[in-house]
């Protein structure tokens, strides 16, 4: 797996049939709860709340699907008495819908936007703007236009989360999409995720070029990585921390 093999996924096809659709991101959904990526990016976003006396966050979550990682982050912050609050964007209806009732299920207000992340500015004045599983479906261009995007929506951090390529991810990834979920859109477009998704190495320097904020790269088990803006303002990257 020396190389990105950029393949469609089922999951973006415009004509995927609504039913499948959100079985797919039920699936996901799972998939996410099971990787326990959702509490590991939520430690990360406490240390924005330093400096804020009415312990409340804007975020922005780009490319959000279901919206069921931020969505948890949301309830979380809110036993922790504190406020996060969200706009989600995807480009997809089906998507949206499944957002409002997820929200409504946790009764939580939720805005959601219906836009392509790649046409047009993305809405700005957030403290954060966040962004998870995306970037593998993505060109190189187009990830240096995305983090720029990010970058102007917010006047505080970018927490980004993907998947990293390599064999032992892709088997874990195949096995665990095949014990989570009955998904057949999901079975296929995990396997097409790795296989399409950046090294740490790969990615890094794309973002350097894109961001002028410094950043540090981590990985987090099992199978991603995730990259967070530091509080500085320099345009020196902290370097990746392999």
């Amino acid at each position: 797996m020396k190389q990105r093999d950029l393949q469609p996924e089922v999951m973006d096809d415009p004509s995927l049939p609504v039913h499948d659709h959100l079985l797919a991101l039920k699936g996901l959904a799972r998939l996410n709860r099971a990787s326990g990526i959702e509490s590991s990016m939520f430690r990360m976003i406490r240390q924005f709340l330093h400096d804020r006396p009415d312990r409340r966050l804007r975020v922005l979550d780009v490319a959000s699907g279901s919206g069921d990682v931020p969505i948890a982050w949301a309830r979380r912050a809110r036993r922790e008495g504190w406020r996060i609050d969200l706009t989600l964007v995807d480009n997809r209806q089906t998507a949206c819908e499944e957002q409002q009732r997820l929200a409504a299920l946790a009764d939580l207000s939720v805005k959601s936007i219906q836009q392509d992340c790649l046409t047009g500015s993305l809405p700005n004045g957030f403290d954060l703007v966040t962004c998870s599983l995306f970037f593998h479906h993505l060109t190189n261009p187009q990830v240096f236009q995305l983090l720029q995007s990010m970058q102007a929506a917010t006047s505080g951090g970018l927490l980004l989360c993907d998947l990293e390529r390599n064999r032992l991810n892709l088997e874990l990834v195949r096995i665990a999409s095949r014990c989570l979920t009955r998904s057949p859109v999901v079975h296929h477009d995990a396997v097409t995720s790795v296989r399409a998704a950046f090294t740490v190495k790969e990615f890094q320097p794309i973002a350097s070029s894109a961001l002028s904020r410094p950043f540090r790269i981590k990985r987090v088990f099992p199978c991603r990585f995730v990259l967070l803006t530091t509080e500085a303002t320099s345009k020196s990257p902290v370097p990746a921390i392999a």
